[in-house]
């Protein structure tokens, strides 16, 4: 039976579980997501330090977490023992980090994407598998009640024959945004708009539908002064014979226009559409089953699930490490999937050809 996600309350109860030492590196804006996350969690975690090199962010997000501050992950793990490290930081910093974390004794929560190099992910969680640590991403749009509803849909075969997949994602990230922080839109340490904004949603295309086969993708940097793309396109062929497209921009103005999904099917269609995915534009098979019948109440969920998106993924986590059997989480070696598709998308983009996807 389909599995929603209740959304979270300050008056939700919390199964009982073992507090878990835990420490935040990185104290930035998505970082300001993790730390919500640990305060909702509160009697299940004890914060034993928050990091970053800036002296008014270390110490905004300590007090607000009631944890000491370090300027770096060296001095934290000098003075603490933290049982587990959610890393918050630029995307170029994550393997260092997070082998230095592991190399303590600690797991890890990683912020998506898991690096901007395929081949550094893939050291990284081999890494970390050998000292014996468990590794973990943060995809909370797989708490997403209508992408859960899809990918049951196809788990099913309510489409039959799957014949074509569309995902546009039209956002707004003006210069202003890029300029706010010198590690965004460089190409070592953020990625461009596939690798990072979008990244999320190349993860649900390989969740829901499998990675594809091949990739043919093109992008540039249109109109922003970023040295990586702000704009790509991948058309995409599953084993199957499906067909994908993947339309990325985030030119949008003045703000986020759409994310949208569709599926076309030989006994199904959807599309799902708003700024959050949010809206089911059509919801059609040729068979009816009670599925169906919730999807207008699945749809008035997403932004109170989403709103505490983080919170779910590391309940989750949580779960999982006290020894709950199937707790919805994401391995490392379950991250590298969407970025292997993303680094042939890459790889393609360099070569204007059709590449063949690794596996």
């Amino acid at each position: 039976m389909f599995d929603m996600r209740p959304p979270l309350s300050d008056t939700a109860p919390l199964s009982p579980l073992a507090p878990r030492r835990i420490a935040l590196v990185g104290c930035g804006h998505v970082a300001e997501r993790h730390a919500r996350a640990l305060q909702w969690h509160g009697p299940r975690v004890d914060v034993v330090g928050v990091v970053d090199p800036d002296t008014h962010r270390r110490q905004t997000l300590g007090a607000l977490l009631e944890a000491p501050a370090f300027a770096s992950l060296d001095e934290l793990l000098a003075e603490r023992s933290p049982q587990l490290v959610s890393i918050a930081t630029p995307t170029g910093l994550h393997c260092t980090q997070a082998l230095k974390v592991a190399g303590a004794g600690a797991d890890i929560i990683l912020e998506k994407p898991l690096s901007t190099s395929l081949e550094e992910a893939r050291q990284m969680v081999m890494q970390v598998r050998e000292f014996g640590r468990k590794l973990f991403v943060i995809k909370q749009l797989r708490h997403h009640p209508l992408f859960l509803a899809l990918r049951e849909a196809v788990r099913n075969e309510r489409f039959g024959r799957i014949f074509s997949v569309g995902l546009e994602v039209y956002w707004n990230r003006n210069q202003a945004y890029y300029d706010a922080a010198s590690w965004r839109g460089t190409r070592e340490y953020d990625g461009g708009a596939l690798m990072n904004q979008a990244s999320h949603y190349v993860d649900l295309l390989a969740w829901i539908f499998d990675e594809p086969d091949e990739v043919y993708a093109t992008g540039g940097t249109l109109g922003r002064r970023i040295d990586v793309e702000d704009t790509a396109l991948l058309s995409l062929r599953w084993p199957g014979g499906a067909l994908g497209s993947v339309h990325v921009s985030m030119l949008a103005y003045p703000r986020n226009l759409t994310t949208s999904l569709t599926v076309l099917g030989e006994r199904g269609t959807v599309r799902l559409g708003g700024p959050r995915c949010d809206r089911v534009e059509a919801w059609e098979f040729a068979e009816h089953t009670p599925q169906d019948d919730v999807i207008a109440e699945l749809a008035s969920s997403v932004e109170d699930i989403l709103s505490g998106g983080h919170a779910h993924v590391f309940g989750a986590i949580f779960e999982h490490l006290n020894g709950v059997p199937d707790a919805p989480i994401v391995t490392g070696e379950e991250g590298l999937r969407s970025l292997a598709i993303i680094d042939a998308a890459y790889a393609s983009m360099r070569a204007h050809q059709p590449l063949r996807l690794e596996r």
